[in-house]
Formats: structure tokens, sequence, C-alpha cells
């Protein structure tokens, strides 16, 4: 996504611009970086450096608070959204019963009139063949989160496919509930992180100041040096750059914008690159990066192609299954798909065209479907609605867990600027002490 400028992302996040308002958050902010440096003794032309960083940086910090408030709200939407359409859905079947009734729910909302532009677009247009998807496409587009996608496409098969969807309707509302709670611990774990930042930076410019309180019993003052001036600037305006950093990191991870769905031609590019690597020595780390992204790319989509074939495995044998679900099926899982039909087409009972599906994954979920399949295509496989539904349960529980160890990764960025205010103040307090006793001794001699 092209980067907005800040007077347009402003707007989208609700900022209303009014000069009055405007000039008293400035005139306050100002008055702030004043305070501070006289706390600091800065001199004038010091106190004015700081000032003028923190105002440039202050449009950035409006920005920041606009968009949590924002991205909160969009959360809460798409989460009642999400829920409410698979319980509707759940009762009616139709994507277009179901945006309507839902769409009761958002009066006065940024949602409600997202929604009217969907229902506008499916009573309203004539020539396309998917119309359903392409209005839903208009709701992901504005509420980029995978699991929306996933949830749109599964009721747009089972308007194609029909057939019993209750068991897909509950395993998305158990993946809808589990989003929505990492996602609300992530907020409130990040708003606890960002209290940490803003305590430590309290804590380590309380620290620098000590050695002011020391030099001042000293009869000695060493605020006025040039050298503490500059160190003392720098340490101000690097701390308001570390809240920034704090501070923008609260509106990130609601809705997994940056997931990437690979497509059909980049799936199959990666493979076919897969294969160059593991046949080369010289190749294992690039190779090992590159498995790493099909895996998880794999562990996101996989359960949703499982729901669809569900879907067709009620009506149809597994062969013709397979071979029904690959047009709709996601991007990164087409090429083993195609090897895989290929292989069916010649012996319907090959076995190793289950096993070896995605084999170079070494994933335990597709290993363990595609047995299931398999046993099942042998006239042995029991009930396989319920067993596909165990399947895609274990596999979300993992993608979760990866979910999780990512969301973890993300905290831990935010310990590192914990910690960064300590080694800010601790060099200001190096600085000062070395100054301290260069000018004691001075006044010594």
């Amino acid at each position: 996504m092209a980067r907005q400028k800040l007077s347009d992302e402003l707007t989208t996040y609700g900022y209303v611009f009014s000069v009055k308002k405007t000039l008293l958050t400035f005139a306050l902010f100002f008055a702030g970086i004043l305070m501070l440096g006289q706390f600091f003794g800065l001199g004038r032309v010091s106190c004015g450096v700081v000032a003028a960083a923190g105002l440039v940086m202050l449009p950035f910090f409006i920005r920041n608070s606009y968009k949590n408030r924002f991205c909160q709200q969009r959360f809460s939407s798409l989460g009642i959204y999400m829920e409410q359409f698979l319980y509707s859905f759940q009762k009616s079947g139709k994507i277009l019963v179901t945006l309507m009734d839902v769409r009761e729910l958002f009066e006065g909302d940024p949602m409600g009139e997202v929604l009217d532009r969907a229902i506008y677009h499916i009573n309203h247009t004539y020539t396309e063949k998917d119309v359903e998807r392409s209005a839903l496409a208009m709701i992901e587009k504005v509420y980029p989160y995978p699991g929306l996608s996933a949830m749109h496409e599964f009721a747009c098969q089972t308007e194609d496919i029909g057939g019993d969807y209750s068991g897909g309707i509950l395993l998305l509302l158990e993946d809808r509930r589990a989003w929505a709670d990492r996602v609300y611990e992530q907020m409130q774990l990040k708003k606890k992180k960002r209290m940490d930042v803003v305590l430590s930076i309290i804590i380590s410019l309380i620290l620098a100041v000590m050695v002011y309180i020391m030099a001042g019993r000293m009869g000695v003052d060493v605020s006025d040096h040039p050298v503490s001036q500059i160190v003392t600037c720098v340490v101000l305006v690097s701390d308001l750059l570390i809240y920034y950093r704090a501070d923008a990191k609260l509106a990130v991870g609601y809705f997994d914008e940056d997931v990437h769905s690979m497509s059909e031609e980049e799936a199959d590019a990666a493979f076919e690159r897969l294969e160059r690597y593991e046949a080369s020595p010289g190749n294992r780390l690039a190779g090992h990066a590159l498995k790493k992204r099909l895996t998880r790319e794999t562990q996101r989509v996989f359960p949703q192609w499982l729901m669809a074939l569900s879907l067709y495995l009620q009506t149809e044998n597994v062969q013709r299954a397979i071979l029904a679900s690959y047009e709709s099926a996601p991007g990164v899982l087409k090429p083993p798909l195609r090897e895989m039909i290929g292989r069916l087409r010649r012996y319907p009972s090959d076995r190793g065209a289950y096993s070896d599906f995605l084999a170079s994954l070494q994933l335990p979920e597709v290993r363990s479907a595609m047995k299931m399949l398999y046993s099942i295509s042998e006239g042995g496989g029991g009930d396989a609605s319920s067993q596909i539904e165990d399947i895609i349960r274990r596999s979300r529980k993992m993608e979760d867990k990866a979910r999780g160890i990512h969301n973890d990764d993300a905290i831990a960025g935010m310990y590192a600027l914990f910690l960064a205010p300590q080694l800010t103040g601790g060099f200001k307090l190096l600085v000062d002490m070395i100054l301290l006793f260069s000018v004691y001794m001075g006044k010594m001699v």
C-alpha cells in the first residue's frame, strides 16, 4: 500500500482539523517541553532545539493516538460482524439475506456503509458471474483480515455446493473467538509494555538529574557545560523517538495486514525454487527461508481448503471432491493439488499420490489429512465430516500457536524499547559524572 500523506491518514482515522484545537495542542506541548528543558537546566538554544524536535514529532503522536482508537473500533466492529454473519448464515444459508440481517447492527458505524455498498452491488449487478464474491471482497478490502476472507469463501462455496455446513460454521466461530481473544490479550500486553517504556524513560531521566543535585551540593554546576547541553538535547530527543516507536506499535497486529496470500504463479515459482535449493548443498540457507514461508502460508490456508473439501465429500467421492476443490483452492496448494490430481487420474488407488502431497514441507496435519482421505477413498474412512473437522481443529490450534509466537516476537521488540531509555539515560549519567569530576578537579587546582 502506498504511503499516505500524514494529513490524509489523520482524516482517515477521524481527525477533524480545528485551528483553535491545533494551536492549543501545540501551545501545551511547547510549554511542556520548555518545563522539561528548565528541569534539566537547558539554555535557550538547547531548549529551542528540543522544542523544535518535539513540535515536528507532535503530529505523529496525534496520528498514533487517532490510529490506535480507529484500529480498536475496527477490531470491535469486525469481531461483531464475523460472529453475527456466521450465526445468520447458519439460519439462512444465503449471503444476501445474511448481509441484510447483519447490516441492522451497524447504524452509525463505518461497517454499515461498507455493508450498504456490498448489498447494493449484489442487488444491482447483472453482468458478473460471482457477484457475491466481488461484493464480499469490498468488505475484505476495508477489513484486511485473512480469517474474514476464509469465512466469506466458505459462505460462497456453501451457496455453490450446498450440503451440511453446520460443522464448518462451528469451526469458524471457534476460530473467530480464538482470534479475538488473542488480539485482545496482545492489545492489553502492548499497553502494559508502553507504560513500562514510559516509566523507564521517567526513571532514567530522574537518575540522570541526580548528578546535577550532587554537583550543586559540591558547589559545581555542570548543566550549563556545552557538552552536557548537547548530550541532554540528544537524550531528550531520543526518548521522544523511543516513546513514539512504542506508541506506534499499539496499532499493529489487529488484522494481520502484513499477510500476503500467495498466488498460483508465485506458488509454482516457489516450489520450483525449493526443489533446486534442496538439490544444491550451497543453497541450504535460502531453501530453509523459502520452506519456512511456504510452511506458514500452507498452515494458514490448509484448513480453509479442508472445509471446502468436506462440502464436496457429502456428494462426491474423494477423487472427484479433490478435483472439484481445485478451482477455488488457495494459490499455495494448487501446484501440489495439480500433481496429485494428475497421479489419481492415471492410478485412482495410488497411495503415493496422497502421502507425497506437500511431503517436502513435512507438516503433520497435512500428513494426517491425506491418510484420512486415502482411507475414505478405499472405503474404510468412517465419518468423513467428523474426521475432517478434527483435523481442521488441530490445524487451527497449530496456526494459532504460530501466530502466538509471532506476537511474542512483536512484544520482544517492545522490550528492546524498554531497555533503550536506560541506555540513553546511562550515557548521559556517565558524561555528566565525567564532567563533574573534571570541573571539580579543575577547581581544586
